[in-house]
């Protein structure tokens, strides 16, 4: 199986996959962005990434990489290579990967988009 079309629905925020196979994947910006595989091993023994404040993400561009995959550049300015595979395994393991997620999210390590305020004396 491999990718033939990707399509970005940038007011939805997800990402669609079509595979020469006829099957299709779909995902959320913000869980790739949170399990990409530059993030995919948690710190500081944690279960899950520590990948905070992502609600908002979008995926501006995704780059082929030949036989290595292809890179996916979001606005926050992370960037990680995906294979096949990997997008595979990511579609798999959804909803353990989502739930352990949410549920290790807590005061200001949440989704929502972070505003710091600075005060002005």
């Amino acid at each position: 199986m491999n990718i033939i079309q990707f399509t970005l629905n940038r007011q939805q925020k997800k990402l669609t996959l079509n595979f020469d196979s006829n099957h299709q994947l779909s995902f959320d910006f913000e869980y790739l962005r949170v399990f990409s595989p530059s993030e995919a091993k948690p710190k500081s023994g944690a279960k899950t990434p520590e990948v905070f404040h992502k609600k908002e993400v979008q995926l501006t561009r995704i780059e082929p990489l030949g036989k290595y995959g292809h890179r996916l550049v979001f606005d926050d300015k992370h960037s990680a290579i995906f294979t096949d595979q990997t997008f595979k395994i990511l579609f798999e393991d959804y909803n353990v990967n989502w739930q352990d997620y949410c549920e290790s999210l807590t005061g200001n390590q949440n989704r929502e988009t972070s505003i710091n305020f600075v005060e002005v004396k």
